[in-house]
């Protein structure tokens, strides 16, 4: 079997091509790796295969449900951060829904957060909690961003 080699011994191999690519896959949340593998997936016609691991005639590697769980995983785990950017021309409606969010503000707290936008709503939320806190906001006028953390 080979010797398996340093992280420093592979990239020393690599073309500057191939290290700005890592370099820049480096940089990418979960959320964006689990978007690029299927990108990457659906633009070469595979699926479920093993990056780093040999193709063998017994095929190596987890079954695509194997990988499907693992993103999963990926996504559950993932944190986000929501952050209320414009409060758009029903601020009333805004300012409830930063008080249902946000029930340890009073209705001046939860005015005054409304008028010092952008402001974060809330941190290390889940992507179903972050979709849902985007839609109640948007449902209402206002404008949310959803960033990885």
């Amino acid at each position: 079997m080979a010797e398996e080699k340093s992280l420093a011994e592979v990239e020393a191999e690599l073309s500057e091509k191939v290290k700005s690519i890592i370099e820049g896959i480096k940089s990418l949340s979960v959320i964006e790796l689990v978007q690029l593998v299927k990108a990457l997936e659906k633009v070469f016609g595979i699926s479920g295969v093993p990056i780093a691991a040999p193709v063998t005639a017994a095929g190596a590697g987890p079954a695509p449900a194997q990988a499907q769980g693992a993103e999963e995983q990926a996504k559950k785990e993932a944190k986000f951060k929501v952050v209320l950017k414009d409060a758009g021309p029903n601020k009333l409606q805004v300012i409830k829904e930063v008080r249902a969010i946000l029930p340890n503000l009073n209705i001046k707290e939860a005015k005054d957060f409304v008028e010092s936008l952008p402001k974060t709503i809330k941190e290390d939320a889940t992507e179903a909690e972050a979709k849902e806190i985007k839609e109640r906001f948007e449902k209402v006028g206002a404008k949310v961003e959803i960033t990885a953390v």
